[in-house]
């Protein structure tokens, strides 16, 4: 413990104590241990494939079990085309939702022994736990230490600015995998297959609707992360809009004004 939390520690009136145990403790559980994984230590996680399956279709529905089995599919196919490590992207494809169906106590308990600062908007909405409580399940239950492989996991659900390629793959898979068929799938799933940020843009637009005309909260995170991708891909759009515009007014003029 260091000076500053020792003299805190004997002072306990001091209401500065509670904020800096916390803070320190979080810090030392977020970067103990992740780190990048060695191509051997990946190829043994990918040796465990079946006692991973064995341990999801415990924990999950069985929709939810397909459900994994297709996302860590997209996952692959999509970090392939994205010069992404294939392995880690159906790994974590695999495994995003593995604490999805499980009881909102033990949710809670590896949220926060994920070790994050979790925000009040996801404390707040128990709908979002399943994706720390994942991250910190592969981790701490599974020995899976690549901070990359647990981000994307923690985050699959809700995306974030500044999402690395990993993360941006296992978002679009979870979008696109073979048994979705929400309204606009086709449209996400072409574009995911074209670009990733293309897929994020119509994808997250298609979330940021749904929740509104529904009068339901949005995670800061998905704001943030689509407003920096608009800003990326929105300039594109609007050029190709305004062709496609321009087009179709020329094939109307064309039609009304043939050439003879």
């Amino acid at each position: 413990m260091s000076e500053t939390l020792k003299q805190l520690w004997e002072n306990p009136a001091n209401p500065e104590l509670d904020v800096a145990i916390q803070a320190a403790e979080a810090a030392n559980v977020c970067t103990a241990g992740t780190r990048e994984l060695t191509p051997e230590e990946l190829e043994c996680h990918l040796g465990r494939v079946e006692e991973f399956k064995a341990i999801l279709k415990k924990q999950v529905e069985p929709r939810r079990y397909q459900h994994s089995l297709n996302v860590g599919d997209a996952a692959r196919e999509l970090a392939e085309l994205n010069g992404v490590d294939p392995g880690k992207a159906y790994l974590c494809g695999l495994l995003h939702d593995i604490e999805k169906n499980r009881p909102l106590d033990e949710q809670e308990r590896y949220m926060r022994q994920l070790g994050d600062l979790i925000p009040d908007h996801v404390i707040a909405n128990p709908k979002l736990w399943h994706a720390p409580a994942g991250a910190a399940f592969i981790r701490d239950e599974l020995g899976i230490l690549d901070a990359d492989m647990i981000r994307a996991i923690k985050y699959h659900t809700t995306g974030r600015p500044h999402m690395s390629p990993l993360e941006k793959v296992l978002y679009v898979a979870d979008y696109v995998s073979v048994e979705r068929d929400y309204p606009g799938v086709e449209t996400v799933r072409e574009a995911a297959y074209r670009n990733l940020d293309e897929a994020i843009l119509i994808g997250g637009r298609f979330t940021l609707i749904s929740l509104l005309e529904r009068y339901r909260k949005v995670n800061y995170d998905t704001f943030a992360m689509y407003n920096e991708v608009a800003e990326l891909m929105g300039a594109r759009f609007e050029e190709a809009a305004a062709k496609a515009e321009e087009e179709a007014r020329a094939k109307v003029a064309k039609v009304e004004n043939p050439e003879r």
